[in-house]
């Protein structure tokens, strides 16, 4: 059954920005192993840039492997080499960047893990290294024009649990039709924000969506470009 397997006892174990912990993640062909933050509640907030010259801080979620996050890696995983080898595959909140590695794992090329974090960058960009897995990162935000993003027309496009109000609902609107491919796909895994059944609604002239529930209270939804 995928999910976690539990953590290890992992004494003196450092990640990029703090004490880590390695835990087992159950697949369908097979587990991986995750380095994450050894205390989520212990993280300090990120400071991020949302304009030139200006940064917030947020809450470190990315700390966390969540339900949507481990879903959506299932998915990947279950879709294998058949589906996704020589595939160019863009995470967008990438975290931890479990998704990613599953995908590079199946032969998808070029896999890039993106988040706003570069916390969460760092954290990825270590469990790539240590998977051995070929997975680029990169620090960017999917709600202004990142060259990063912009750089190659995708052919999936991975997301779990990025519709969590107005405006990162309205910045994916804007997003994912100038970075995808006219065949592309993109994989988005929800737990029933609000804004999600408005933002389907308000994207069904662009694009074709099916629909279907995963374990732990986790939607699927696949979008396709519309002819």
């Amino acid at each position: 059954m995928p999910g976690s397997e539990g953590t290890s006892p992992s004494p003196g174990l450092q990640g990029p920005t703090g004490p880590g912990v390695l835990e087992r993640i159950a697949l369908p062909r097979g587990p991986l192993t995750l380095l994450r933050p050894a205390d989520p509640d212990a993280v300090g907030f990120d400071a991020v840039t949302v304009a030139e010259g200006v940064e917030e801080l947020h809450p470190p979620h990315w700390a966390r492997l969540w339900p949507s996050a481990v879903a959506l890696a299932t998915t990947v995983d279950r879709a294998g080499p058949s589906r996704l080898a020589g595939r160019r595959v863009l995470e967008l909140g990438c975290g931890l960047g479990l998704p990613s590695l599953v995908a590079a794992r199946a032969g998808a090329v070029p896999v890039v893990a993106t988040d706003r974090s570069p916390a969460a960058v760092a954290w990825a960009a270590a469990n790539a290294r240590r998977s051995g897995l070929r997975v680029e990162t990169a620090a960017a935000s999917f709600d202004g024009r990142d060259p990063v993003l912009d750089a190659t027309r995708w052919d999936l496009v991975l997301a779990s649990d990025v519709l969590y109000g107005a405006a990162a609902a309205a910045a994916l609107t804007a997003l994912l039709p100038r970075v995808t491919s006219r065949r592309a796909a993109v994989w988005l895994t929800d737990p029933g924000r609000p804004e999600t059944p408005r933002w389907l609604a308000e994207n069904k002239d662009r694009w074709i969506v099916r629909t279907r529930p995963l374990p732990d209270g986790v939607d699927l939804h696949v979008l396709r470009r519309r002819p």
